[in-house]
């Protein structure tokens, strides 16, 4: 009795929860896009330069001091999904930018994100 019920915990439940989770209609309600219309997004990027600028976080001077490393954060919303998977979002300053959802430096905001650092991201 405990053979089949072993049997049935580590071969059939795995092999019918692959199985549902191809074929049938459950993937369709599951699965979301990562990224929608409207949705806030921030997108880090590094920079250097001489005189770090007033918005940059985690600045580290260089090995001999030339130069400052840092990060800037920009706060965007999506504005559209290209066929292709690439994003659309939009910046405060209406400057539309193109990105690739597997970025590693673009991400969903979180909701402290949202809510602290609402009037930083561009209005719908």
């Amino acid at each position: 009795m405990t053979v089949l019920f072993l049997l049935a915990l580590l071969v059939v439940l795995p092999a019918s929860g692959a199985w549902l989770s191809e074929n049938s209609l459950l993937q369709c309600f599951l699965i979301r896009p990562v990224f929608r219309v409207g949705a806030p997004i921030i997108y880090r990027r590094s920079e250097a330069s001489t005189h770090p600028v007033v918005d940059a976080c985690d600045v580290r001077p260089s090995e001999r001091g030339e130069f400052y490393y840092y990060s800037i954060i920009n706060y965007l919303r999506v504005a559209e999904i290209l066929g292709d998977g690439r994003i659309i979002a939009i910046a405060r300053n209406n400057q539309r930018l193109c990105f690739w959802p597997n970025d590693s430096s673009l991400r969903k905001a979180r909701l402290t994100e949202r809510l602290l650092h609402r009037p930083r991201f561009p209005h719908r």
